[in-house]
């Protein structure tokens, strides 16, 4: 079927056709880069990476820009708490040491870079120009402490978050703001401190606020309404209602015609955030497991359909690991079955790249697209077929490949740590003979800790090993 995509905007299934014929323009809120990052901002990129990879694989050409936030709020408070003595060269700071950390992440997970990554710093001219704009249509005021827009010169506030001004009271914060007309009135450019970073404006000294930042880079990059925006939920209201009203206030323009938002993950039901102190770091997850692990918390991603809040918890990830140790093992047998000089048959590949494609047309559907693996695997026990054992495996490592950057068939990674496992093997048995068992011991202990390596000693002196899930 033709490719559908909830849409936030209407709040329904729509046909995705984009504004030029075989080619998406798609824009993402990245990362605030002012602390480091844990998993819930490596779901936001994973999802919008396989979105990009599906759409690839079905023969779009994409341009896909996924910007950063480098001046902010928070990352101003972060510099004060690292104790940057001049502050304007401490956000610069404290914005490329958490940006790096953000990209080092992506990297370790395999997530690929966006086509354009425009930073808000690069940008400031293009968000001076934007408001000026805005000022001139009679969209937004002056006031004391900077330029807002004003919510009462823009009659369709609200259609992306459906919420009443009544119900919008509870998602912003209500400073008592005398300089503002409403209390739903948001800033555009803020007026800079003295020891704050600042730009020059026909405002004065100032830096601008953080939904002009989208507006500017997004239009700047795609045009004044491209095929989709995407972001988490979280961002919904205020951040992307309010990118949409100051948008399609100054062109009259839809800002894009597909709106994706991603659910949050939450450990115990709760938002995973730095203020809750529950977050989980990627580092974290590779100590756990660090041959596996980067492809284990995809599986966890990919389990979950994108729009959906995703708890993780210990025992989800166990289940996850059992799940990828079945995926090894099948491989393992495909393998088998074609040094035995089988082959995969081309037909039936290409029906289940059909089963996995329909799936995915469905809203991304990525929790299916496994259930469908796994029901081809538990047919292919059923069969004993060596030919269809190698046919699944096909479509599987290709399929995930190309749209979930997920190397299913890990066949590498025992060759690759042999070596080394050896060697300490050969340094515990040295150790056992000089009866040190404390070290013997602390040897086994460790590989079974850091590397996931489980020995076993037989009773013919010789010790064997496994990677253990």
């Amino acid at each position: 079927m033709p490719l559908q995509i909830f849409n936030s905007l209407s709040q329904q299934r729509e046909l995705f056709k984009p504004i030029e014929p075989g080619v998406v323009k798609m824009y993402v809120c990245g990362p605030t880069v002012y602390d480091d990052p844990h998993i819930g901002h490596l779901r936001s990129a994973y999802v919008f990476d396989v979105i990009r990879n599906y759409l690839k694989y079905s023969g779009y050409r994409l341009k896909f820009v996924r910007n950063v936030t480098d001046v902010d709020d928070k990352i101003i408070e972060k510099a004060r708490q690292e104790g940057c003595v001049d502050l304007r060269q401490g956000v610069q700071q404290v914005a490329e040491k958490y940006y790096n950390k953000y990209k080092t992440n992506l990297k370790k997970i395999g997530i690929q870079d966006p086509d354009i990554e425009p930073k808000a710093t690069e940008y400031i001219s293009k968000m001076i120009d934007l408001i000026q704009e805005l000022k001139a249509l009679g969209r937004a005021y002056q006031s004391e402490d900077g330029i807002y827009f004003d919510i009462e010169q823009y009659p369709h506030y609200g259609e992306l978050s459906k919420q009443d001004r009544d119900a919008m009271r509870s998602g912003v914060r209500i400073d008592k703001n005398e300089n503002k007309k409403s209390f739903l009135d948001f800033a555009l450019w803020k007026k800079s401190k003295e020891d704050e970073p600042s730009w020059t404006s026909p405002w004065g000294p100032g830096r601008p606020g953080w939904h002009i930042e989208c507006s500017a880079m997004s239009m700047g990059e795609l045009g004044d309404t491209f095929d989709i925006h995407g972001g988490g939920r979280d961002l919904i209201f205020p951040h992307h209602e309010n990118e949409l009203a100051q948008s399609k206030g100054k062109t009259s323009k839809p800002l894009a015609n597909y709106w994706i938002h991603h659910g949050l993950i939450t450990v115990g039901g709760q938002k995973m955030s730095k203020s809750l102190k529950n977050f989980i770091t990627l580092d974290e997850v590779l100590k756990e497991d660090p041959l596996y692990g980067d492809e284990v918390l995809k599986l966890t991603f990919l389990g979950t359909h994108y729009s959906a809040p995703l708890d993780y918890t210990p025992e989800r990830v166990k289940m996850d690991r059992a799940v990828w140790k079945r995926f090894l093992e099948f491989f393992e047998n495909a393998r088998q079955a074609e040094k035995r000089g089988n082959a995969p048959s081309e037909k039936r590949t290409q029906q289940i790249y059909a089963s996995f494609r329909e799936a995915m047309d469905n809203d991304f559907n990525t929790p299916d697209v496994l259930a469908l693996m796994h029901g081809q695997i538990n047919q292919v026990y059923k069969e004993n077929d060596p030919m269809a054992a190698l046919s699944v495996a096909a479509a599987i490592r290709n399929f995930g490949s190309e749209v979930f950057g997920i190397v299913f068939d890990r066949n590498d990674v025992s060759s690759q740590i042999k070596p080394e496992i050896e060697e300490w093997i050969a340094k515990r048995q040295l150790a056992r003979k000089n009866k040190d068992f404390k070290t013997a011991d602390e040897i086994r202990e460790n590989l079974l800790k850091e590397k996931h390596v489980e020995l076993r000693d037989l009773s013919d002196g010789r010790t064997t090993w496994r990677v253990k899930l």
